[in-house]
């Protein structure tokens, strides 16, 4: 999936989240907690629309070291890369 639909739906994600206007988070390095104001729900909240997105569950592990907006987007780049190669790997059996 390309990189920038990921950016976009992540940033919409987080603004339907936080009831912000996607502006706010044009900069990759937005701190979700203190630029944004995300307190532990909000990233529960932001977890599950996650997981909906993605169809299928995130570890949440990975979720301990995430603090911008850009990291966000790297994550879920991440996992949709993986879950591409796997359906491709298993598409070839």
């Amino acid at each position: 999936m390309d990189r920038a639909v990921i950016e976009e739906r992540v940033r919409t994600l987080i603004s339907t989240t936080m009831a912000l206007p996607t502006d706010e988070m044009d900069d990759p390095a937005t701190n979700l907690r203190e630029d944004l104001g995300m307190d532990s729900m909000d990233f529960v909240d932001l977890l599950v629309e996650l997981e909906r997105h993605l169809g299928h569950r995130v570890d949440r592990e990975l979720l301990i070291d995430i603090r911008t907006v850009g990291q966000v987007v790297d994550l879920v780049y991440n996992l949709a890369a993986q879950r591409e190669q796997a359906g491709t790997a298993e598409a070839a059996r």
